[in-house]
């Protein structure tokens, strides 16, 4: 394999929801994508220029999540730089959100479930940068 070959990173990760309408604008109002591409029921949610997540629009009860030991996990993390003041709008805003939980030296981090109950990992870390 030559050096122009290799993978540079994740451009988006796609998510089933049932209303893809009514989800792009949840993602809009509380995290600030912006929609691109729609394209009947696909569409792709943008932070300015770079692309974030691509939602379809199911019509069964997918959801990204799995489990482990009974327990939801997650299958997508975003980065955010003040955890406290997300936590607290999320759940502001009536937004299903767990505790904080303060690992040390690997940061902090919550999770969340949208519109639909897929689930999401947030995540802050001071000493971890990031190249968007």
């Amino acid at each position: 394999m030559d050096n122009d070959s290799k993978i540079l990173g994740i451009a988006y990760n796609t998510i089933p929801v049932s209303d893809i309408n009514n989800s792009a604008e949840w993602f809009v109002k509380h995290f600030g994508f912006n929609i691109r591409n729609h394209r009947g029921n696909y569409l792709s949610l943008f932070r300015g220029n770079r692309p974030i997540l691509d939602l379809i629009q199911t019509d069964n009860d997918s959801r990204a999540v799995y489990e482990i030991d009974r327990k939801k996990r997650w299958v997508i993390t975003f980065y955010t730089d003040n955890i406290d003041f997300l936590h607290y709008y999320l759940k502001s805003q009536d937004i299903k959100v767990g505790n904080i939980s303060d690992e040390g030296i690997y940061g902090k981090f919550f999770t969340l479930e949208d519109l639909d109950g897929n689930l999401f990992d947030i995540w802050e870390h001071k000493d971890c940068q990031l190249n968007f």
